[in-house]
């Protein structure tokens, strides 16, 4: 074996290294965006145990260990938090594109995750990407930016505000805990679909698959597609139709809620109106409701 062929310890190396500078700077935003309205709202408690357990899970995080500690002990407090994102945001690597990314990814998370944004929230926001550019170079988290200019206008953050916020940052992170339960870290955007009329609608057609499919390994799927008359390919170009997304993130992806193939997805609909965007569920129906 080579040593950076697929199964080597040195590109395990390189994933785990590059899947925990993810993580921390995910995580680094979302304590961000719990104490961005200066104490920690009633609605944000469960969703941080969550996300503490979950980082302590994937990289035995110290800092989602103590906060989880303290949270058992009944001595969880906001100055508490505010100490450990002061912390994090100094050893945080800078001035790199990918982390502000998980950055900006992790604090919507926070501050949506009790379905409710405030005027500190909102500001915030303004902040991390004022401080941080490349956030605006993607067309979801731009929506974000432009949704929160809007509503802190004139100073106050009313209930429809709110909300249409929280749908802007869904299409980003996926649902947040207030409507599932469980954390966003592992979920995907929420995209706009096409709807498909029957397996049949993807013959001829160029697609892509990207994610961890949850219901059948993702080569399994490309052979079923490709009886139906599909093609599969690696990435999507111009000419692909249909880019279908797993209900899960993939470890391995270079932002927390997406990877190269969703970004450059996303940039090319935005300029051509293609490809168009298929969930793993609706697949399975279809497939389902073919026999297949």
């Amino acid at each position: 074996m080579n040593t950076w062929d697929v199964g080597s310890d040195a590109l395990a190396r390189v994933h785990r290294e590059a899947n925990n500078g993810k993580f921390s700077g995910y995580f680094t935003g979302f304590l961000e965006g719990v104490r961005a309205s200066q104490r920690i709202e009633l609605g944000e408690v469960e969703p941080l145990v969550v996300v503490c357990a979950q980082m302590l899970d994937a990289m035995g995080d110290e800092d989602a260990y103590d906060i989880l500690e303290d949270f058992k002990a009944d001595v969880l407090d906001f100055q508490q938090l505010e100490d450990i994102v002061v912390f994090r945001s100094k050893n945080l690597k800078q001035n790199c594109q990918k982390t502000e990314i998980n950055r900006f990814m992790g604090y919507c998370s926070g501050i949506a995750c009790d379905d409710l944004i405030t005027l500190e929230e909102a500001q915030g926001v303004l902040n991390m990407a004022a401080a941080s550019p490349s956030v605006l170079e993607d067309p979801i988290s731009r929506t974000i930016v432009v949704c929160c200019a809007d509503s802190v206008d004139d100073g106050v953050i009313d209930p429809g505000e709110s909300q249409e916020i929280c749908r802007a940052i869904t299409r980003l992170v996926g649902d947040c805990y207030a409507d599932t339960g469980i954390s966003s870290l592992g979920s995907v955007p929420v995209f706009e679909e096409a709807t498909l009329s029957s397996i049949d609608d993807f013959e001829n057609s160029l697609l892509v698959l990207t994610g961890n499919f949850e219901t059948k390994p993702r080569r399994i799927l490309e052979d079923y597609l490709a009886a139906c008359g599909a093609r599969a390919k690696s990435s999507p170009c111009k000419k692909t139709n249909f880019v279908i997304i797993a209900n899960e993130s993939s470890r391995d992806w270079k932002y927390t809620h997406k990877g190269t193939k969703i970004e450059k997805a996303i940039k090319l609909r935005e300029a051509s109106g293609k490809p168009e965007f298929i969930s793993e569920t609706q697949l399975m129906k279809l497939l389902a409701s073919a026999n297949i």
